[in-house]
């Protein structure tokens, strides 16, 4: 008797979840050039020929598992966005709440957010996917700018979003990260930046002095 189309298909995305699956755990261990049909094939216990029957190219299966990857990450935040509204808190306890899940979850995702924008240019598929991602922490409800319990401020995420990034990088190389840069930083950021009427005028400014001098607004 032949199988019906529904459990055909119910197999097939339970073997598809499960070639994820494994590509995101070695993407975890090894890092994203670590990903092969054969490497992924060995990790899920299936035969050779799997992965590639599929994701006939590597680079689909890759960015499927960064997309996965990168979901999760987002809920993360997003769920910590949601409990600072929820909990109303003040803006100290939000960027210690957000201190605590970047020391705690994010370093995970971060290693595999920096690598993959290395490899962007070499992979052009994943560009698309390293785009979006840019796009998210710079959003206008990012959880940065929700920690900053400033109304007006949605400008400014791409300014926060690069300052917690950078401190990211720094915490790779550091043999003792100490965290108090990134609350300081963030606290002063926050504090310390003008509204968005404000920042609109600096940088009407900025531009009238590069035009005055024949300098393009590129180069400042």
């Amino acid at each position: 008797m032949a199988e019906a189309p529904k459990t055909r298909y119910a197999r097939g995305e339970a073997r598809i979840a499960q070639i994820r699956a494994a590509a995101i755990k070695l993407i975890y261990e090894e890092g994203i050039l670590s990903v092969t049909h054969r490497a992924v094939a060995k990790r899920a216990n299936l035969s050779a020929s799997a992965p590639s029957f599929f994701f006939p190219s590597i680079d689909d299966l890759i960015v499927e598992a960064f997309r996965s990857i990168m979901k999760s990450m987002f809920d993360d935040l997003e769920a910590l966005s949601e409990r600072i509204l929820r909990e109303d808190m003040d803006r100290e306890t939000a960027v210690d709440a957000y201190i605590e899940l970047m020391r705690d979850a994010m370093p995970k995702y971060d290693i595999l957010q920096f690598e993959a924008y290395l490899l962007a240019r070499r992979k052009p598929a994943l560009q698309p996917e390293v785009d979006s991602v840019i796009a998210a922490t710079h959003r206008p409800s990012s959880t940065l700018v929700t920690a900053s319990r400033r109304k007006d401020f949605d400008w400014a995420a791409p300014i926060l979003a690069s300052f917690a990034n950078g401190f990211s990088l720094y915490r790779f190389g550091a043999s003792d990260v100490d965290y108090s840069i990134l609350r300081k930083g963030l606290l002063a950021l926050m504090e310390g930046l003008p509204d968005q009427g404000a920042a609109a005028r600096s940088a009407s400014r900025h531009k009238g002095w590069l035009r005055r001098r024949h300098v393009p607004e590129s180069a400042g």
